[in-house]
């Protein structure tokens, strides 16, 4: 008799895997997802980031297939994978910082030059572009949010929204941003994240 894929040992769904088991991934998804998560959300102390996290670990472990052929611990291999996501991740986030404070810092003493630069027809065309293709209330948010520098309580004010309903979405609006400029000038990047105070 067949032992339902659950009760499987994690050499065995592996091997299912590498047989072509759709299955048996799902099987070693639903075993590993929340212990990932945990960790995810301990180092970060946000659910929808720590989800995203787990999710990308889990595409890296997918395409890592023919890698993991002759695994025996699928966990440790995960665990390295998110380990270097989470690093990853702070990383970016201290770069996006000190990018902030240099900004800050030099905006005082050159904010005519620098908004020229940002200006340029270019750059808000190409910034036009992406916003308009933003989901339609991060685009509201973010458009508030740029455009008319509201604080996230007025735009909840005037969207009928939590505040943190505010702070997700403008959250998602320069995740999506980002993905979308990552080709281009960092500085962009930057200024992106300066405007919005967030971040």
């Amino acid at each position: 008799m067949i032992k339902p894929q659950e009760s499987l040992t994690d050499v065995q769904l592996i091997q299912l895997w590498q047989d072509g088991s759709a299955d048996a991934f799902e099987s070693l998804y639903r075993r590993y997802s929340l212990k990932l998560l945990a960790i995810a959300l301990d180092k970060t102390r946000d659910r929808e980031l720590a989800e995203e996290l787990v999710q990308d670990t889990f595409i890296s472990f997918y395409h890592s297939k023919v890698s993991v052929a002759k695994m025996t611990t699928p966990m440790a291999f995960l665990y390295i994978i998110l380990k270097n996501k989470i690093l990853n991740l702070h990383r970016r986030n201290l770069v996006h910082q000190r990018y902030q404070n240099l900004l800050k810092h030099s905006f005082n003493e050159a904010e005519e030059h620098t908004q020229s630069l940002i200006e340029t027809r270019e750059l808000e065309k190409l910034l036009r572009t992406e916003i308009e293709k933003l989901p339609e209330q991060c685009r509201r948010v973010f458009q508030l949010r740029r455009a008319q520098l509201l604080s996230n309580k007025e735009v909840a004010e005037q969207l009928s929204i939590s505040e943190n309903t505010v702070e997700q979405h403008m959250r998602k609006a320069l995740r999506l941003l980002r993905i979308a400029f990552v080709k281009h000038d960092v500085l962009i990047i930057g200024f992106l994240f300066g405007i919005t105070g967030t971040l």
